[in-house]
């Protein structure tokens, strides 16, 4: 065997080998790729059986509300019939009261809410005359520090010529 021939075996057997981890790198790609899409599916079948699982929780419960919200007006119902007319005229009565003070309890807050703005009115008149104020008393007391400085020099003056 010559050294050509031993290094074409070689060669030739390097690229077999390549072209199999080729196809087995493909795959093994391919069968990655087919899992994380098995994946993927599974989860959105968890989502949504889950909602699912949700939705028939809520139909439940509003199926048991409503049958509470049912028993709940027949119940009303009979107790309406069983009643008379003076306790339908007691609860108008009742109703008109309350009503009556419910309207005198808003007539009491709009005009504690004028009130109130009123107040807040002044005070922020108060606040700006406050300001007016200090900023006078500032100019008197700078007025009252240049008299002194003019005293000063008034007196400098007159002692300068005695």
């Amino acid at each position: 065997m010559s050294l050509a021939r031993v290094w074409g075996m070689y060669d030739d057997e390097l690229k077999l080998r390549i072209r199999e981890s080729v196809v087995q790198a493909e795959e093994n790609f391919r069968v990655v790729k087919e899992r994380e899409k098995m994946e993927n599916d599974l989860r959105f079948f968890k989502l949504d059986f889950a909602k699912m699982v949700a939705d028939k929780e809520q139909v439940i419960t509003e199926l048991g509300n409503a049958r509470l919200a049912l028993s709940d007006i027949k119940e009303e119902l009979e107790k309406k019939k069983m009643s008379d007319k003076s306790t339908t005229t007691i609860h108008q009565v009742v109703r008109a009261k309350a009503e009556k003070e419910r309207d005198e309890m808003k007539q009491q807050m709009d005009s504690m809410k004028e009130e109130l703005d009123k107040v807040l009115s002044q005070r922020d008149e108060l606040k700006k005359e406050k300001k007016k104020l200090e900023y006078m008393i500032g100019d008197l007391f700078r007025h009252k520090e240049e008299t002194k400085s003019k005293i000063r020099r008034v007196k400098e003056i007159l002692d300068e010529v005695e």
